[in-house]
């Protein structure tokens, strides 16, 4: 297995939070948040820079609303885990009323710039409190970075060991897993120097073994090795290597693939676990990023766009089209005006979250001369730069309030709950086989089985 200098096996390197995110690197958070809401949203706060996925075991759950209920007349409490406007949790629904359904003791976030790869939670392959797989479409994979990228979320329990047994008793419907990750309450001289070596068949950690195996993935060893990972409460009690990493053999080998136990106690916040940094090579899975071309709203090319395409429209209606050539003829002369006015008046922009729809060239001019004259510390400059702003989010808001009010009259187009909303996280379609549909033909075809099925039938 590849690792990393001694000197920054304690390090964590964060981006400065202006800059843009590589996507040539996963960065996987497994942490064990002992069921404290407080932990998993001061964790999901923390990383949401620099962190790509986290892996809860034990999370936090508490009740988020009152739901209808037949029995109580103030509503049944309705539970959910923390959100952020950065993550999108990945995992069931449960009912703590139902022991079939309790609250699950794994939780996977995925940070949404990663939504390019189609993160998808597989709960038609397992449906456990305490394990969960979650598939990453990388649309151009290589050796080691599958198409389907399988991450597996594991709490296994320390005393009945559930998760281990419900895994190896699906094993064979389970699908290829690239990496796993989780907190196991296993101890074996392995991964523990401190640990005695289970060698008997039935053992906890031959049966993990086992199910390594069967599963194709074997354990990795952190770049800090001999790091614990549990910290217990009691000084007197000693500390153990229980939360694991394991993966398969062409993922180990890939160049920067590796693992760390971050042993900074403030990085604990709380837990008595210690949180594990994964870091997955991606370079060349990633999807092409092009720049689109664009007309912003209610800009001055906006304006002349719309007079350029009815000004060329209007001198195709004085010729009257008498046959079919003909008519193929205008059609062509309007798809070439279109193509000719977007061509002229469309350019091509990064998406970047710190744009501003009011920047014009005015403002872009302004800042460059502020630039070449001394920068922000020139006060007459500086000055310059405001009133050029000013001016522009004058202009800009000022178009945009009579557009609203007089030309489209929908002035509740500026109110939020018009606007585009964010879908929940959902699970999984399933055809008639019980399969994912992970294609468009796919699910074309079971959703028109499933809306047509007494098509053209007798009646």
């Amino acid at each position: 297995m590849n690792s990393t200098p001694e000197a920054n096996i304690n390090s964590i390197s964060r981006p400065e939070p202006s800059a843009p995110r590589s996507l040539q690197n996963l960065t996987i958070l497994s942490f064990n948040a002992r069921k404290s809401w407080e932990t998993t949203s001061i964790v999901l706060d923390k990383c949401a820079g620099y962190v790509d996925i986290i892996m809860f075991q034990e999370p936090g759950w508490k009740g988020v609303r009152r739901q209808p209920s037949t029995r109580n007349k103030e509503g049944d409490v309705a539970c959910g885990p923390p959100l952020h406007n950065s993550w999108r949790p990945f995992t069931e629904a449960f009912d703590n009323r139902d022991e079939d359904r309790a609250a699950r003791r794994v939780l996977t976030y995925i940070n949404r710039r990663l939504d390019v790869f189609k993160p998808q939670l597989r709960s038609d392959i397992i449906k456990h409190r305490d394990a969960s797989i979650v598939t990453l479409h990388f649309p151009q994979p290589r050796r080691g970075i599958p198409h389907e990228f399988n991450i597996l979320n594991v709490y296994n329990d320390g005393e009945t060991h559930a998760a281990v047994h419900e895994l190896r008793r699906i094993s064979e419907t389970l699908p290829r897993i690239s990496l796993c990750a989780g907190d196991f309450n296993i101890q074996d001289r392995t991964w523990d120097e401190g640990a005695a070596n289970q060698i008997r068949p039935s053992s906890p950690f031959m049966r993990l073994q086992e199910l390594f195996t069967d599963l194709e993935i074997q354990y990795v060893h952190p770049v800090n090795r001999g790091t614990p990972t549990r910290i217990p409460d009691d000084e007197n009690s000693r500390a153990s290597v229980i939360d694991l990493v394991a993966a398969s053999a062409a993922l180990i080998n890939q160049e920067g693939f590796h693992y760390k136990i971050k042993v900074d106690d403030r990085e604990r916040w709380g837990s008595d676990h210690w949180p594990l940094q994964i870091e997955v090579p991606i370079l060349g899975c990633e999807p092409e990023m092009r720049c689109k071309r664009k007309i912003e709203a209610w800009s001055e090319e906006e304006d002349d766009y719309v007079t350029q395409i009815c000004g060329d429209l209007g001198r195709m209606t004085e010729n009257v089209s008498e046959s079919a050539e003909e008519l193929e003829t205008i059609m062509g002369r309007v798809s070439t005006a279109f193509e000719r006015a977007w061509e002229a008046y469309s350019e091509e922009r990064k998406p970047s979250r710190h744009g501003k729809k009011w920047w014009n060239e005015n403002c872009k001019k302004a800042y460059q001369e502020m630039g070449e004259n001394g920068g922000p510390r020139n006060r007459e400059m500086r000055n310059k730069m405001r009133k050029t702003l000013r001016v522009a989010r004058r202009q800009y808001f000022d178009k945009q309030i009579h557009n609203m009010a007089s030309d489209r009259k929908r002035p509740w187009d500026l109110m939020p709950w018009t606007r585009e909303r964010k879908m929940p996280a959902v699970e999984a379609i399933l055809d008639s086989k019980g399969n994912s549909c992970n294609t468009e033909e796919k699910l074309f075809e079971t959703l028109h089985n499933t809306y047509n099925a007494a098509d053209n039938r007798e009646v």
